[in-house]
């Protein structure tokens, strides 16, 4: 069945921060980490692999970091997550799937549909969901 690594989680997170600063420079891997818990040295593995993707660029020095290799509205969550994850596929576990292997099809077209949400869309449903907001009694 399909499934998201840490890693896919990890990563699609810091693009939707790198997203949401885009206009700002790079952002140093600890303003990603620290608020969401992130491994650095983790983040920093994921990073690699997002740049050799062509996702992100990195900058050396004081005021360096991570941004976006491309305007937000060019990637997508499925683009981010395949280079991340490899191949994303519904797959049964059951041999018996065969048989309703038309639905299976359907399901993994839906999911590619789905994931095919451009980062900056993503991030700005991120921010308008953060804004709502929550009563408790």
């Amino acid at each position: 069945m399909f499934s998201v690594s840490a890693k896919g989680v990890y990563g699609l997170t810091a693009m939707v921060e790198l997203a949401n600063r885009w206009q700002q420079g790079s952002t140093q891997i600890k303003a990603i980490a620290k608020p969401h818990s992130i491994p650095q040295h983790y983040l920093e593995q994921i990073l690699v692999m997002l740049k050799k993707a062509g996702l992100v660029e990195s900058f050396r020095g004081a005021h360096g970091g991570y941004s976006l290799a491309r305007n937000p509205a060019q990637i997508t969550v499925l683009e981010i997550l395949q280079h991340l994850e490899g191949p994303l596929e519904v797959t049964p576990d059951n041999s018996c799937a065969d048989t309703l292997s038309f639905f299976w099809n359907d399901v993994s077209g839906m999911l590619h549909e789905k994931l095919n949400l451009t980062l900056d869309k993503l991030a700005l449903d991120q921010v308008k969901h953060s804004q709502q907001l929550t009563y408790s009694i």
